[in-house]
């Protein structure tokens, strides 16, 4: 038995209700709660009322507020679903960007090892500065607009959260400056790769962002087709 649009219209204001306000996790849990009530009612021949009760129930931990100070910050609050998804994403996030900001250490310290001339050192430093301009622009318009939607996902809750860590960058690493200080080739080459390792957390960690930021944008644009 398919549920009714008002029935599922139902599930969505107790969620609602119960602090989901980003329509992307919104919808997945709609569906999944309105399939297991269909189900149970296609079985065992019960009301609505009854199941719609009982599967609230089953639901009721997994729907009670919860946070993670760690990986999400103090301020992030969501049922305790939405934060056990997004910590695990955090996590992946994050070894994504570790692994990509050593791989760029290592390139570019093989890059800068190999390379002599003053114009080339030069070329690679605009190169950096250009590629982070153009990271932090993205940023900017992309706050801007995720600010903007009416439509509220979780990854635009993210990233509008982490966004301003791409600007705190520019202060810390002399990025707009002089992006390779880190490397001297007087140093030790695991020195080297080092500071290269954290210039290049800063893009990949930057990258990463956006990824989220196109994502949320993904799901808007799909759920204005339905």
């Amino acid at each position: 038995m398919k549920l009714t649009t008002e029935q599922i219209a139902q599930i969505e204001e107790t969620l609602i209700l119960n602090g989901l306000i980003y329509e992307d996790i919104k919808l997945e849990i709609t569906d999944h709660i309105a399939s297991e009530i269909e189900e149970i009612m296609n079985r065992e021949d019960i009301s609505f009322d009854i199941v719609y009760k009982s599967v609230f129930e089953k639901w009721e931990n997994a729907l009670a507020i919860s946070s993670s100070s760690t990986w999400l910050g103090v301020f992030f609050k969501a049922p305790k679903f939405v934060i056990d998804k997004f910590v695990t994403y955090s996590k992946r996030q994050h070894i994504k960007i570790s692994i990509s900001a050593l791989t760029f250490g290592f390139v570019l310290v093989f890059i800068l090892s190999n390379t002599s001339g003053k114009q080339t050192f030069e070329a690679i430093n605009l190169a950096l500065k250009g590629t982070y301009i153009i990271l932090i622009v993205c940023t900017i318009i992309s706050m801007f607009l995720i600010w903007r939607s009416a439509i509220k996902t979780i990854y635009g809750r993210m990233f509008i959260q982490r966004g301003y860590v791409v600007f705190i960058f520019l202060f810390q690493v002399h990025i707009l400056n002089e992006p390779i200080i880190f490397f001297n080739i007087r140093n030790s080459f695991w020195l080297n790769v080092l500071g290269c390792f954290l210039l290049g957390w800063t893009f990949t960690y930057s990258f990463f962002q956006l990824i989220m930021a196109m994502e949320h944008f993904r799901i808007v644009k799909k759920l204005k087709l339905v």
